[in-house]
């Protein structure tokens, strides 16, 4: 262990040191030398996302220098003023968080500094989302040990070891041939790096379109919606050299793209986006994400670290694990032993809420819910459950249609911008999650929607199914089943405030259209909840026919389902 001088630079002059050349090639020494250094410690990471975050979180910086001014400890710490929240640089889009040291110089570094944050700043926990290796827990823990509060948790890191043979095999199967060729067959199909800022500019919209739709459908968030710097960060990281990202195109309209930091030979994964347009059919994601590896083996890489979270597609491609530790440090004993036990009991509730099929979020809704209601509606809700009739109405539009209606320029198709705009319109509609969850099955199904948008919000948006040969209804739990030369118009959307006739008339005028310009279609059928009085009263008006309807009812928890009109012959029999 080396003579050592401590210094902490927060705010202007860590900015400073952010610009000076002489301390930027010494953090690049030190980097280079530190053991257990990632892409997310580098000047180049740190200093696109300081630069990006800088009006949120103020840069600190933790060095230790030897006798001869050699740098020998670095830690990379964010603080903000407002919050009182002390982070690692790049906070949750670092993947790993650690200090940088010589080797031997880690404990003594880490107790010193720790001991210094504490003193400058007012802050409970410092959390390190994910440590790059067990050793380093280890010398958290000794460093530390006289505070007694370092709280791991170990998770499973997923990994792909890069083998040239196993890559070949994956190609090799019929399953990934096949979506391949269709791929292929779709378009020019083009796989490159990306290398240049001006490419990414082009794309940048339709990729990050693609991943906040994804994200908000599967997780309900839209991370580069709800964070603005997040944009100037990804592009700065990229001018700067410091991101691995791959695109695959067809006919020069990106469908996927793979983005990652590099370590060595390590490329981390950050984000893998697709296209959701019949993805169930074509799988670009899945196809990129190899061929995205078959590049890495190309170019010396040996690794892809699916990284650490829980997500079921990672595992399909793993094909090795090891562990990683999740820390928080407490700088209050008492707070650590509150969360220790609040922690406890989530978990708990976790594991009885499985037993019984719900979620913990699940059960707190629910819970919510009946200490908000009345018992008068509560005995109301029992009764409507108990007894309850549903019936669908199905309308019909013939080919002479075709002449009648044309395109209307409020109507886009398969807008996901739109769709992301979606708001519930009251308390009965759908809820966001519920809405945009069931928009991505369909997209991917290779259903096409149709939006009205109006002042950044979705005001109207109605489906359209084509080649199904049938038709599910969960209201009613029965089966249309459809004709090869007609399509099916489904689950309408109109926003409470924008209860327009003229808006859905154009809306569905405009599907007409786009139905009837494939000389194939003989008919268009349309199923409508029979309470749906306005939709039903706009499509009489516009000449649909009344065809039939499906029903379904429960009394006392006996159900039963049936037909009458044209669909009378098939009658369902009793549940």
């Amino acid at each position: 262990m080396t003579t050592t001088h401590l210094d902490l630079a927060y705010g202007q002059p860590a900015d400073a040191m952010l610009r000076d050349k002489q301390f930027l090639a010494l953090w690049r020494g030190l980097h280079a030398e530190c053991p257990h250094a990632t892409a997310y410690q580098s000047p180049g990471f740190a200093c696109a996302w300081y630069g990006a975050y800088r009006d949120q979180w103020h840069p600190v910086l933790v060095q230790s220098r030897d006798a001869k001014g050699g740098l020998i400890g670095l830690w990379l710490l964010a603080y903000n003023p407002g919050t009182k929240v002390l982070t690692h640089a790049g906070a949750h889009q670092a993947e790993y968080h650690a200090w940088l040291a010589l080797p031997d110089e880690d404990a003594s570094f880490i107790a010193a500094a720790w001991k210094e944050l504490k003193r400058r700043f007012a802050f409970t926990t410092l959390r390190f989302k994910y440590l790059p290796s067990a050793k380093l827990l280890e010398t958290l823990q000794t460093a530390l040990e006289a505070e007694g509060r370092v709280t791991p948790r170990m998770h499973s890191r997923p990994l792909l070891i890069l083998d040239e043979n196993e890559i070949q095999a994956f190609f090799a199967k019929k399953n990934s041939k096949n979506q391949l060729n269709r791929l292929k067959k779709s378009g020019k199909l083009e796989f490159r790096p990306l290398t240049d800022s001006a490419e990414l500019e082009r794309v940048f919209e339709e990729l990050v379109t693609y991943y906040d739709f994804r994200q908000s459908a599967v997780h309900h968030t839209a991370p580069f919606r709800e964070d603005p710097r997040k944009r100037r960060f990804h592009a700065d990281m990229v001018a700067a050299g410091e991101s691995y990202v791959t695109l695959m195109y067809i006919d020069e309209r990106p469908v996927a793209a793979l983005w990652g930091a590099v370590s060595g030979k390590t490329v981390h994964l950050s984000m893998l986006i697709h296209s959701p347009f019949q993805a169930d059919r074509f799988s670009p994601g899945k196809i990129h994400l190899m061929l995205s590896a078959e590049h890495m083996l190309e170019t010396g890489k040996e690794v892809l670290d699916l990284t650490p979270g829980g997500d079921p597609w990672k595992e399909r491609f793993a094909n090795a694990h090891d562990e990683v530790a999740e820390v928080i440090v407490y700088v209050s004993s008492w707070k650590r032993m509150r969360d220790v036990m609040l922690d406890k009991l989530f978990q708990w509730a976790k594991r009885c809420a499985g037993r019984i099929g719900i979620s913990p979020g699940g059960i707190r809704s629910a819970l919510a819910s009946l200490r908000r209601i009345r018992p008068s509606l509560a005995y109301r809700n029992i009764g409507d459950w108990l007894s309850a009739t549903r019936e669908i109405r199905i309308y019909r539009a013939d080919r002479v249609f075709a002449e009648k209606y044309g395109c209307d320029d409020r109507v886009a198709c398969n807008s996901l911008q739109a769709l992301l705009s979606f708001t519930p319109g009251n308390s009965a509609q759908q809820t966001r999650p519920e809405f945009l969850s069931a928009a991505l099955a369909r997209l991917e199904r290779g259903e096409s929607v149709y939006t009205v948008s109006m002042d950044n919000r979705l005001v109207q948006s109605a489906w359209m199914s084509v080649d199904q040969n049938e038709f599910s209804m969960t209201e009613v739990k029965q089966i249309m089943h459809l004709s090869p030369e007609s399509v099916i118009f489904h689950d309408f959307f109109t926003h409470h405030e924008f209860m327009s006739s003229d808006l859905c008339r154009a809306t569905i005028g405009h599907m007409l259209h786009e139905a009837f310009s494939n000389g194939k279609i003989q008919g268009v059928s349309l199923p409508v909840m029979a309470d749906n009085l306005p939709l039903q009263h706009i499509l009489e008006e516009m000449g649909f026919k009344y065809q039939g309807s499906f029903y379904w009812s429960c009394h006392f928890g006996r159900e039963r389902k049936w037909k009458d009109g044209i669909f009378a012959e098939s009658e369902a029999t009793d549940a």
